[in-house]
């Protein structure tokens, strides 16, 4: 058996041995030419022709974007051309302003300055109409101008019948050429192609939430406006060394600086600004929109459904330019129109981007509905039936001297102590939602701060059940927060007064 087993394996072991020479000597060989590419005739160059790769015809010169002046398009769509400035960047023509795509440009550069033909199908055409390449075909066509004055224009006829390429031809050459589609997501394209459809003007990581007045307009009426505090404006207001943002409109309330800033991120914070989906019209700055076009898109000036105004900086604060965007209501087809003032475009706008739009006002306001440094506080009045005290504040910090007016007695350094926790209890006070209850014919209590700089903050609070206090602020309101809230801070004024121990966390 074992003799068998030595045998097969020699004989296994020759004709490997075998195998492996043929395949050196003769099947090697044989893949290897079959390998080999075919040669390529090179061909014969026309004036003006360069041969490029595989032998291919260019149908010019190679022109890199470093060498180009303006590049000029003319197709079904329209015309437009980019120019380069005095600082060596690239501009639309007749709208400087408008922000394009820089990778949309380059990809235009490249298939315009390197014109490179999948075959020159004629030397001579005598009938360039076959090929959609006589005048009377009204074909599209580029020009570019290099920046010594060289110009070249390039012609675009029909398709060829695979769909796989375009009949071209060179200005002053009768030869006709086929060059493959990417001339049709370039050359062939509407200008809005290239375009960004920015519709604000995006500010740096550093900067957005610098943004001041930042104001949502709703069906035509103020909504919401948020303004940033520069230091200065923080030192007039009295407000706290971190306290940024400031609620113009409702006023009273304190901003949510969480939902707040993604509204600035989605807007302008993101390092390119905010954008649309893709753009429906756009039109120089000098020359507004009609306001027929605008109206067909359903964006009313006069009547907004949306409309967004803010003033951003770009130079760190010393100068603020201001900017809007005005929307359409949601169309059936559940989009948005967004006509942007700054760059007189009209985008097209995912709903998922903006849904801040339609928050209602609990999003934009912050739970606590009193944030305010003890520092920057004159005095703190509370009223109800039972309770009556005015605290007077004068100094901050450690320093800070703290008088009741029921005994005109300023508190010692332990009594200082516990009137903090009582001011914590003030900090605590924050709404739940919105009240089912607006009805102020019974004022459980009133809360009056008064601030260094003379602002005076109001707040009053109306039982309507045995949990709920309906509360407004100078006089306005919507919320609702819990009466157990109320019922401590009443009973914790008269603790601080009597320097009974206060327990700030305490359940209310």
């Amino acid at each position: 058996m074992i003799k068998k087993q030595q045998q097969k394996i020699l004989i296994f072991g020759v004709s490997a041995i075998i195998l492996i020479f043929v395949y050196f000597l003769i099947i090697a060989p044989m893949v290897e030419r079959a390998l080999q590419p075919a040669e390529i005739e090179i061909p014969n160059l026309l004036d003006g022709e360069v041969l490029g790769i595989q032998n291919r015809i260019l149908l010019m010169e190679h022109i890199e974007q470093a060498d180009i002046q303006s590049i000029e398009v003319h197709n079904s769509e329209g015309s437009y051309a980019f120019d380069r400035t005095k600082t060596d960047e690239f501009v639309i023509r007749d709208n400087e302003d408008a922000p394009y795509s820089k990778e949309a440009f380059s990809s235009l550069v490249v298939s315009t300055g390197y014109p490179l033909s999948m075959i020159r199908l004629l030397e001579e055409c005598d009938d360039m109409s076959e090929y959609g390449l006589a005048p009377e075909d009204d074909p599209a066509w580029y020009k570019i101008t290099k920046i010594d004055g060289t110009e070249h224009i390039v012609y675009i006829g029909d398709w060829i019948s695979t769909g796989a390429g375009l009949y071209c031809r060179y200005e002053g050459r009768n030869a006709v050429y086929i060059l493959d589609k990417t001339l049709y997501y370039t050359v062939l394209q509407d200008v809005k192609v290239l375009i960004v459809p920015m519709l604000s003007f995006p500010l740096s990581s550093t900067q957005y939430y610098t943004t001041k007045d930042f104001t949502l307009i709703r069906n035509g009426e103020l909504f919401v406006q948020i303004t940033y505090l520069t230091e200065e404006e923080r030192a007039m207001f009295a407000a706290m060394e971190t306290k940024v943002y400031l609620m113009v409109h409702p006023f009273g309330y304190e901003p949510s600086t969480t939902n707040y800033d993604v509204v600035l991120q989605t807007f302008v914070g993101q390092g390119y600004g905010f954008l649309g989906t893709r753009v429906m019209e756009i039109q120089p700055t000098e020359e507004p929109l009609d306001n027929e076009l605008l109206l067909s898109y359903g964006i009313d000036i006069m009547n907004p459904a949306y409309e967004i105004f803010y003033r951003a900086s770009y130079d760190g604060g010393i100068t603020y330019i201001p900017s809007m965007v005005t929307f359409s209501a949601l169309t059936p087809d559940g989009i948005y129109y967004a006509y942007s003032h700054l760059f007189n475009m009209i985008a097209e706008v995912n709903p998922s981007t903006v849904e801040f739009l339609n928050w209602d006002i609990i999003k934009f306001v912050d739970r606590p509905i009193f944030q305010r440094n003890i520092n920057d506080i004159a005095t703190i009045e509370i009223i109800s039936p039972n309770v009556n005290e005015i605290f007077t504040l004068d100094g901050e910090g450690q320093d800070i001297l703290i008088t009741p007016k029921s005994t005109g007695k300023t508190f010692n350094k332990d009594e200082l102590q516990n009137f903090r926790q009582f001011y914590k209890v003030l900090l605590s006070l924050q709404l739940e939602d919105y009240t089912e209850n607006t009805s102020t014919d019974v004022c459980m209590a009133t809360l009056i701060i008064t601030t260094d700089a003379g602002r005076v903050f109001e707040y009053k609070f109306y039982p309507y059940s045995t949990r709920r206090a309906f509360f407004t602020i100078n006089g306005e309101g919507e919320f609702y927060l819990l009466r157990s809230m109320v019922d401590k801070m009443l009973n914790d004024c008269v603790k601080a007064v009597q320097f009974l121990p206060i327990d700030s966390d305490a359940h209310f």
